[in-house]
């Protein structure tokens, strides 16, 4: 079996032939599917990314980003499973590089609300 493994340790039944850019998600029903596509739009989940088959790695990637929209092809099988194709691609250095200057702003502001807390919120 193909998998593709999260950030968080979701595992995402796949195809065989994944590509980036065509991942098609094998889903039992809709509300698989709904998993699935919440484990994908989950922030930082694509940071690290593992393609399995059966239990051997087979590509890792990291800082990974999905690409809009979320499932661009979605088909209901023969046997009654739901695929969903959808498509990641590395973030560019603009994007890495916002991210870290989020990142330290969040640090900053969770640093000045405490020193408020400190003073009394005065």
């Amino acid at each position: 079996m193909e998998k593709m493994i999260v950030k968080d340790k979701t595992e995402i039944e796949i195809m065989e032939g994944a590509a980036l850019n065509a991942i098609t998600a094998v889903a039992d029903d809709w509300i698989a599917l709904g998993v699935i596509a919440e484990a994908l739009k989950e922030s930082g989940n694509l940071d690290d990314v593992q393609f399995k088959t059966d239990e051997i790695m087979t590509g890792e990637y990291q800082n990974m980003k999905l690409e809009s929209p979320l499932f661009y092809a979605v088909d209901i099988a023969e046997d009654g499973k739901i695929h969903a194709t959808f498509s990641i691609r590395k973030k560019t250095e603009m994007e890495l590089a916002i991210e870290q200057l989020q990142k330290g702003q969040g640090v900053q502001d969770g640093a000045i609300m405490e020193l408020a807390g400190m003073m009394g919120g005065k």
